[in-house]
């Protein structure tokens, strides 16, 4: 049974965001198990927006999160659990709209279609794995407002209610470099290298974040893990 579950809206979420002091709890004796929401593979048909994100991952359109995932969880020393949830950029309407079609649609307001999710969602994490009596649910906080943040934020609460186990929220990276307050997570410096060897494992996902390993390694050092009460 596990100590903590960490939920993870996309493949690198908690890994950006806490990834140390995971590193931290397991060193320390602590079985740690991350939970990846929107982990579906892409379907055959997407949208105009989707294709042109996966360009961006590839400049041929190929890549594998779900391996660059496996790796990264390997070096924090958790277990990991992907659902079968696609990512927003693939989700559509029971009519077949897509529900996210632009960089815009991913700050503002969750779908409709997703609000009515919140509560299977909440039970299939519920299920996902076996949690010691008062384990921690760590779920994002989300900060700059991402759909698929808001959206697991919401079934964290619900499931807090139907487990009773103790909700507790990391601030969102790189959402929340800006965001003031909170409780930072205890780690170390051999914690954070570890951090970095598991970031580097998102291929696919460095270009929309950093220009370069230098700037990766000035990330890692500059942003402090935390807590949002």
């Amino acid at each position: 049974m596990f100590d903590a579950l960490y939920l993870s809206p996309h493949f690198d979420d908690v890994v950006f965001s806490c990834g140390a002091s995971i590193v931290h709890r397991v060193k320390h004796g602590e079985r740690i198990v991350v939970v990846t929401v929107c982990a579906a593979l892409p379907p055959n048909e997407i949208s105009p927006f989707a294709k042109s994100l996966h360009e961006r991952w590839s400049g041929l359109g190929e890549f594998n999160r779900v391996e660059e995932d496996r790796r990264a969880i390997k070096h924090l020393g958790a277990d990991y659990v992907h659902l079968n949830y696609p990512d927003c950029i693939y989700r559509r309407s029971l009519e077949g709209e897509w529900l996210y079609v632009s960089e815009e649609s991913l700050w503002g307001d969750l779908s409709l279609s997703d609000v009515d999710r919140v509560e299977e969602l909440a039970q299939l994490i519920q299920h996902s794995a076996p949690l010691k009596p008062n384990a921690e649910i760590w779920s994002p906080f989300a900060i700059g407002d991402h759909v698929d943040h808001q959206w697991v934020k919401l079934a964290a609460s619900a499931l807090g209610k139907m487990a009773k186990n103790p909700i507790r929220y990391y601030a969102d990276y790189p959402y929340a470099e800006k965001f003031i307050g909170g409780t930072r997570l205890p780690y170390d410096e051999s914690d954070r290298l570890t951090k970095l060897k598991a970031i580097r494992c998102y291929t696919s996902q460095l270009s929309t974040f950093w220009r370069g390993d230098t700037a990766i390694i000035k990330a890692v050092n500059s942003w402090q893990e935390r807590a949002i009460q």
